[in-house]
């Protein structure tokens, strides 16, 4: 599959007049406001940011788990890791380039705009995963309009240079947490390392994701100082997550943060970044329940379609159905091509081996 030309990410636009990120310490004000008036006052001031500097159009996201399990990393919030034997995620090596790229068509039909190739392990640095990944992100390129995103762990510059040669449009790279809570959350690898990441992404001109999960025993400013973090390293989307306790793992007995906390942060990260695509990706399920339409009254203009990694998730029908019921619509990719026809599928019908039955992994070494 020959390279594509690697397009340069378009230069974010100047905010409207009137509109400016709020300060860190307004921030740590906001933040506590999650329940009643205070609330909906701070929900209705991150909505309208929304709107002024984004529109009434929200994009979706798609994901493969496109390699699972036998993770070397202790994330305590992640069910891949091979320190969690007990926790039973799914388990096998990365799919076909042909694979991938049929499971981003199939999410494309659904309504998702990107597509995200997601892989366990602390890097994709093997020869022969490297040129499947690549095949497969042409072969997006060449017969999808979606724009190709991947999670590929810390990449370092030659691979990702590798990759945005062959098309790929988006890095994500979760921080996960704020510095200062980060060593209750992993021990296998430094906070620095990811930064090096997302730096090394964005001086490629890739557009970066970069976000966290929210509600791991972390307070609510250090909900701040990861976005402040996140602000200074100036990524193209912020992807959310709440907690969704996985058995087996460390944090199994996390409390859940209340839907009044998680919008709150919402809000409040949107009022920080009023340019920064949002998207509420896992956990939105688990943590908002009847209330996940709110999180574009809370600034949100993205969210998941389909299942997670290791989880289910909603279907197209339902996902779309919440958008347009807030009188919303879907964002069309920047490639001019998209096969969604407006239809959304009462199915899921791609990363379904997100949700297979584990396999024991007694014997089975840990990937890299």
């Amino acid at each position: 599959m020959p390279a594509t030309t690697a397009v340069p990410p378009p230069t974010a636009a100047p905010l409207p007049a009137g509109i400016a990120p709020i300060t860190g310490e307004e921030a740590r004000r906001l933040i506590h406001h999650a329940a009643g008036a205070e609330l909906e006052a701070l929900l209705a001031r991150a909505r309208a940011v929304r709107e002024a500097v984004h529109g009434r159009e929200v994009a979706l996201c798609g994901i493969v788990n496109a390699k699972s399990g036998h993770c070397p990393e202790d994330c305590g919030f992640c069910s891949q890791s091979a320190h969690f034997p007990e926790a039973g995620a799914p388990a096998f090596p990365l799919l076909s380039a042909r694979a991938i790229a049929d499971q981003a068509r199939t999410a494309e039909r659904a309504g998702a705009r990107e597509f995200s190739i997601v892989t366990s392990g602390t890097r994709v640095s093997r020869e022969e995963e490297l040129a499947t990944l690549e095949e497969a992100v042409g072969l997006i390129r060449a017969e999808t309009g979606v724009e190709p995103c991947a999670s590929l762990g810390l990449l370092r510059p030659p691979e990702l240079a590798r990759l945005r040669r062959a098309g790929l449009m988006h890095y994500h790279h979760n921080l996960e947490t704020a510095r200062s809570f980060f060593p209750k959350v992993c021990s296998t690898h430094g906070y620095d390392e990811q930064l090096e990441t997302i730096r090394a992404a964005r001086d490629l001109g890739y557009q970066v994701c970069s976000g966290g999960i929210l509600g791991m025993g972390e307070t609510p400013e250090q909900r701040v100082e990861l976005a402040e973090t996140i602000r200074e390293l100036g990524v193209h989307c912020v992807p959310v997550n709440f907690l969704n306790p996985r058995p087996g793992t460390p944090m199994a007995g996390v409390k859940a943060i209340t839907p009044g906390e998680c919008l709150a942060a919402l809000a409040v990260f949107r009022l920080m970044m009023p340019a920064a695509h949002i998207f509420v990706m896992g956990g939105r399920e688990v943590n908002l329940g009847e209330l996940q339409h709110r999180i574009f009254d809370a600034g949100a203009d993205g969210t998941m379609v389909g299942n997670y990694l290791t989880s289910a998730g909603g279907t197209p029908e339902q996902v779309v159905g919440m958008v347009r019921g807030q009188g919303l619509e879907l964002r069309p990719p920047s490639t001019g091509r998209w096969s969604f026809t407006g239809a959304a599928a009462p199915e899921t019908g791609w990363n379904e081996r997100a949700v297979e039955a584990p396999r024991p992994a007694r014997g089975l070494p840990v990937v890299g």
